[in-house]
């Protein structure tokens, strides 16, 4: 992937950081999604507006895998980053144009590495796409498109 770089799809993707996981919610499909560890890290590093080059010199500094497991495994995320739309290419320049600061980044001790995976949640996807100004019954609480309240009669 080279110095390709990618930046998070918003508007439609929000995400937060918590305790060293990530939890990133697409307001498009209604799916939520987390990851954790190198995950977090990573997606870091991608709200940093790094480059592909980048964020993978920062993982081989930080992480103690062979070079070939780490890209791979970076590969591997953000293709499916890329698939659930979380991410998209962009042709601005990156953040850090001042120069590389991958040495700044890089901790004093190399942690495990194991590979980052990014978990999908559908089972509130219903809830998350509801319009809740549009799609309001005579109670006041939002309601799915094409469904009544239920007639108490």
């Amino acid at each position: 992937m080279g110095d390709r770089q990618f930046v998070i799809n918003t508007p439609s993707v929000v995400s937060e950081t918590i305790d060293g996981e990530v939890v990133i919610m697409s307001l498009t499909s209604g799916n939520y999604y987390s990851s954790d560890n190198a995950g977090a890290v990573i997606w870091g590093w991608i709200e940093e507006r790094k480059t592909f080059s980048d964020i993978e010199q920062l993982a081989l500094r930080r992480y103690d895998a062979a070079a070939g497991v780490i890209a791979g495994a970076l590969v591997a995320f953000f293709d499916r980053l890329i698939e659930e739309k979380l991410i998209r290419e962009t042709t601005v320049p990156p953040a850090s144009a001042g120069g590389n600061q991958c040495d700044a980044d890089a901790p004093l001790a190399r942690e495990s590495f194991v590979a980052p995976e990014l978990h999908v949640y559908k089972d509130m996807q219903d809830l998350l796409l509801l319009d809740p100004i549009h799609d309001v019954d005579e109670t006041g609480w939002p309601r799915p498109s094409g469904n009544t309240p239920d007639d108490p009669a």
